[in-house]
């Protein structure tokens, strides 16, 4: 029986493995930068080293013994390990790069981070606020450690996680409120100008959480597409904490004015959101990246609780 951890052995691996996964030895010599023979000799060193077969030879390509797929499924995730590892070594002083949309990162992140600061002093943090749609590929291109988005959360979005729900609330100030008491009535959003976020994901409907709201508790009534229109929550939350109007909050963004009374739920119905807040990682399980989460989740079960109670 080969040694565990003979040299031969270790230097066949990675050919081992590019085979292994691409089922080729002409497309593992080209992953490599090798030629095609010389793959096949590393395979065959490393067969008559172990005593067994790792491949079925086929006309179209290379399919795996029973023992050729446990040794791949170790080998890949050993190598796997160790770059994550090494990438990691070779940027110690890099901050974790985070993606989130503007709003959450004003009104629910950003006021949350020295939390995350104090426990992991050792983390940096660069916070970009984008709300474009990714993928697996663009965390890569763009080099994001955590992506959070809020959006609808569909059958094929199977990459993302999800992170925290939202509802949507009626609010606005104190003062306009006093001038324009609220009623649920067609009436009184006649006399009141509503605050849209007129995108709040990249490719949603028109006005889709107003039309959400109100399809939920007065369907049919109100003409929505008068009002102030923005791109950004914030800018919706800003207006009405400035007496201009109407908004329709996402629970998650105007806790904090709710909590302070900068803003006042002008109506008692609360409508779950047509989208979730959603995170996906480039690399979950490094150091970092997982402290992050961990964090994040934490934070996220919190404030559910709390807003829930």
């Amino acid at each position: 029986m080969a040694a565990l951890l003979d040299p031969t052995i270790l230097a066949t691996l990675p050919c081992f493995e590019a085979a292994a996964r691409l089922k080729s030895f002409t497309k593992a010599a080209q992953a490599l930068h090798l030629t095609q023979s010389a793959i096949s000799q590393q395979i065959r060193q490393l067969e008559n080293r172990l005593g067994y077969s790792l491949f079925v030879r086929q006309p179209r390509g290379l399919a795996l013994t029973s023992k050729g797929t446990a040794l791949y499924q170790a080998v890949a995730g050993v190598l796997g390990d160790l770059k994550q590892v090494l990438q990691e070594l070779s940027e110690p002083d890099a901050p974790l790069q985070i993606s989130c949309p503007p709003s959450f990162a004003l009104q629910w992140l950003m006021p949350r981070l020295h939390a995350f600061q104090r426990l992991h002093p050792d983390i940096g943090v660069r916070l970009r606020a984008e709300f474009h749609a990714l993928d697996r590929n663009a965390l890569e291109t763009e080099n994001i450690d955590v992506a959070i988005r809020y959006t609808p959360v569909t059958a094929d979005a199977s990459h993302w996680r999800v992170l925290l729900d939202e509802y949507l609330l009626v609010v606005a100030s104190p003062e306009y409120l006093r001038r324009h008491p609220p009623f649920a009535t067609k009436d009184w959003f006649s006399s009141i100008v509503l605050l849209h976020d007129a995108e709040p994901w990249e490719g949603a409907a028109d006005l889709i959480e107003w039309e959400t709201w109100l399809d939920a508790v007065m369907p049919g009534q109100i003409d929505t597409t008068k009002g102030l229109q923005f791109n950004l929550s914030s800018l919706a939350i800003s207006a009405a904490l400035n007496h201009q109007g109407v908004a329709l909050g996402r629970s998650t963004l105007v806790a904090e004015e709710l909590a302070t009374g900068r803003l006042v739920a002008a109506l008692g119905q609360r409508i779950r959101a047509p989208a979730k807040y959603v995170l996906m990682c480039r690399q979950p399980h490094a150091h970092r990246t997982s402290a992050f989460v961990e964090w994040l989740s934490y934070e996220c079960a919190q404030f559910d609780q709390a807003r829930n109670t």
